[in-house]
């Protein structure tokens, strides 16, 4: 359908260019540059909305599909929620599964088109947690919806991922690794895999770990990102690896976990050195994550305070007592730590 007079069109630029989208309005018989961008979707948000402003109105027969409403809902809940980057890239991964609603009008949706895209991913063999993630983003995009009174019904509690059924179960590190590890100390990479077991952090918080949030004077380690609220938190330097983390203060680059020339990991090359730690010490098929339970099972045989665990792995108290009244101090806490042996 053609556009009216004074909607205005897209243009793609020629040349490799970093916004090749431009918005064009004719003025006085010549078109002029509105604004550039880097994908048509955003070009096509912003020419609606430029014609809603200066026309009062919206295209006949315009209807929102899906990857506008994903453009438009993403940056209304950045400003409400202000997600994490891993956060960003979970939603930026599951809108991806949905490719096949991408230009699929909002309104037409319905249940079943939502379910085949789930059911095939379950054929191709994908998570439980990918499934969730995709469903999780479907109920996003429906509130959202909802609000702006674009549709009157949300088909996402309805929709059917199966059982979680985990292809690998997390385990704990026994006693007997733990002892190889301090035995190959000195070997390359081994550090930072006591420092997860001994602080409980997550891979990524301890990858994103700077220098200025290790307070080696007090003796605690500052997270300030986290892919929950409750991941944000301090955790007691225990005694054991207090060296290791001085160490790494030493050395070239921002980050606490850098290479030689001070450039961080990212978690693809990080898992190259985990790999070669998990040779060493003969404990093939442990992930960065067997260390947090590794961490929360130690903790809980020694007879941790509940509270102060929660707090140092940065868990979410489920109770209003221990969410809202219950305050541990770094002292408490530290004591809590230092169970581990």
């Amino acid at each position: 359908m053609r556009n009216p007079n004074g909607y205005g069109c897209i243009k793609k630029l020629s040349g490799h260019r970093r916004r090749p989208f431009v918005f064009v309005i004719t003025d006085e018989g010549r078109q002029k540059p509105v604004e550039y961008f880097t994908n048509l979707v955003d070009a096509q948000i912003f020419q609606a909305d430029y014609h809603r402003t200066h026309h009062h109105r919206s295209l006949p027969g315009h209807q929102i599909t899906l990857i506008e409403l994903y453009h438009r809902w993403l940056p209304a809940h950045i400003a409400d929620t202000g997600p994490s980057q891993s956060s960003l890239d979970s939603y930026k991964n599951a809108f991806r599964h949905l490719s096949d609603l991408h230009y699929e009008p909002v309104t037409k949706l319905r249940y079943t088109d939502y379910q085949r895209i789930l059911d095939g991913m379950k054929r191709h063999g994908l998570s439980y947690s990918s499934l969730k993630k995709v469903r999780s983003l479907i109920s996003l995009l429906e509130k959202y919806a909802l609000k702006m009174e674009i549709i009157t019904k949300s088909y996402a509690p309805l929709l059917s991922i199966g059982r979680n059924r985990p292809v690998r179960p997390h385990h704990t590190f026994s006693r007997q690794k733990i002892n190889r590890l301090w035995k190959s100390v000195d070997s390359p990479g081994v550090d930072t895999v006591l420092i997860l077991l001994y602080t409980g952090m997550r891979c990524g918080e301890l990858l994103q770990l700077q220098k200025a949030d290790v307070h080696l004077r007090q003796r605690y380690i500052r997270i300030t990102k986290s892919k929950t609220a409750a991941g944000i938190r301090i955790i007691p330097i225990h005694h054991r690896i207090a060296p290791l983390i001085e160490a790494r203060m030493a050395c070239p680059g921002d980050a606490l976990i850098c290479d030689d020339t001070g450039r961080p990991y990212n978690y693809g090359r990080y898992c190259t050195i985990w790999r070669s730690v998990m040779h060493l010490i003969r404990a093939e098929g442990h992930t960065t994550h067997d260390c947090r339970h590794t961490v929360a099972t130690l903790l809980d045989n020694t007879g941790a305070n509940e509270t102060a665990k929660r707090r140092i792995l940065g868990h979410a108290g489920g109770d209003i007592t221990e969410r809202v009244y219950t305050h541990k101090n770094l002292r408490q806490l530290r004591k809590c730590i230092e169970l581990l042996k």
